[in-house]
């Protein structure tokens, strides 16, 4: 009876993910500020990576600026009156959930200037990429056209039958 307590609580322990995610700093080296290159910074950015539920993005960023999730209709428009989860000061962390998440600095003019994230997190261990930034009527006429995203490999967060095996084999040796 313990042997098969024993193996079952390998089996469970084992169907367990380990890490919470991974964690991202928006914009690396550039933090979360307005950007040089406008709307494409950040989109750029993104498509360089796969998200998954559970990662987690840490923006960066002093005085003068704030994060703020929004919906698609207000990210496309840089509409700031429907805001939601608002941090003020930085650096602020947001654990994505699994679809698509929209990011907007709140102050003046910053979103059309640019400083403007859209996420799309998977909820398997199959990531998806994030979506491009669309055109906006208050953006900058004909600069939106980000190049295609660079293919990158990613590794998986996945337990294999051999190592459930292995460690049941381990503890029906130690019984």
């Amino acid at each position: 009876m313990a042997y098969l307590v024993a193996v079952m609580v390998v089996v469970a322990a084992a169907l367990v993910p380990v890490s919470a995610g991974k964690t991202y700093i928006v914009g690396d080296r550039l933090g979360w500020t307005v950007p040089p290159e406008g709307v494409v910074a950040y989109s750029n950015w993104a498509s360089q990576h796969k998200f998954m539920a559970g990662d987690i993005l840490v923006f960066n960023f002093t005085n003068g600026h704030s994060v703020a999730t929004v919906s698609t209709d207000d990210f496309d428009s840089c509409n700031t009156d429907n805001a939601e989860s608002v941090k003020l000061n930085g650096p602020a962390n947001y654990t994505l959930d699994a679809g698509d998440t929209y990011f907007i600095c709140l102050v003046d003019d910053h979103c059309v200037q640019g400083q403007q994230l859209a996420i799309t997190a998977s909820a398997t261990g199959s990531p998806t990429s994030s979506p491009s930034p669309r055109p906006s009527a208050s953006g900058p006429s004909g600069s939106i056209t980000p190049p295609p995203p660079p293919e990158r490999s990613f590794a998986t967060r996945v337990f294999t039958i051999s190592s459930i095996v292995s460690m049941s084999l381990v503890i029906v040796n130690f019984f």
